[in-house]
């Protein structure tokens, strides 16, 4: 499992961690060497205040070009644990990376020998789509490149609203109910109304509604080139 993981050390991308070595001394004990970061996570960053909307344009973008590059990869790399405290901006606070890789749910897995789709989910439950957390259509827990964008969506509600999603559910059950009952949470008033858009095309409850990252590089949010109908589409 672990030669897989190995893979990551390939990726190059301006705003992805650089993996430099992953290595496993012995069976249940895994070592991963990283580029050294300066700087803090989104979450840090954030600091419960929502961030202005150019802020959360470029922020946006970054991630998504760095998802474009993940999920166009043969395979594609799925992230797995996308969520602000997985996101590092740098020193310079205008590069934004992703680091991670929901790593600790896979070596976890690896490492006890447990299939990946059989567990029960082990991401960052606030950040979790719906059909990881058998809100959806499928028993088994498939992490996908619609459910990295579900997360990535809750990561822009994060910017926009100064509070992770559903920060107020008490238990993962509560929180299942409020998804499958209402879906993502709306985004805060005084936003503009292609941030909201943006939003909903990341957090659709049907991953096959959900835009890939390649359609939300295209939005309007991200562009600043108002879509009129039928002229850009």
């Amino acid at each position: 499992a672990v030669e897989s993981e190995r893979n990551l050390c390939r990726l190059r991308h301006p705003n992805i961690v650089r993996f430099l070595h992953i290595a496993q001394p012995e069976p249940a004990k895994v070592v991963v060497f990283m580029e050294l970061l300066d700087g803090r996570s989104l979450e840090r960053f954030i600091d419960n205040k929502p961030l202005d909307e150019p802020k959360i344009r470029d922020f946006s973008e970054q991630i998504c070009r760095a998802l474009l590059y993940l999920h166009s990869r043969q395979p594609p790399v799925i992230h797995r644990d996308i969520n602000c405290s997985n996101m590092i901006v740098c020193a310079d606070n205008t590069r934004i990376k992703l680091i991670d890789f929901g790593l600790s749910i896979k070596l976890e897995q690896s490492v006890s020998h447990i299939s990946a789709s059989t567990q029960s989910p082990k991401g960052t439950l606030n950040f979790m789509a719906p059909e990881l957390l058998g809100a959806g259509e499928s028993d088994s827990v498939q992490y996908s490149r619609e459910s990295d964008i579900w997360a990535f969506g809750c990561s822009v509600f994060q910017m926009a609203s100064g509070a992770r999603p559903f920060a107020n559910a008490r238990s993962f059950l509560e929180m299942a109910q409020l998804i499958d009952r209402r879906g993502a949470p709306a985004l805060p008033d005084g936003r503009s109304a292609e941030l909201k858009d943006f939003y909903s095309r990341c957090t659709a409850k049907d991953r096959k509604k959900r835009n890939s990252a390649e359609e939300l590089l295209k939005h309007e949010f991200l562009t600043g080139v108002e879509m009129k109908k039928g002229f850009l589409s």
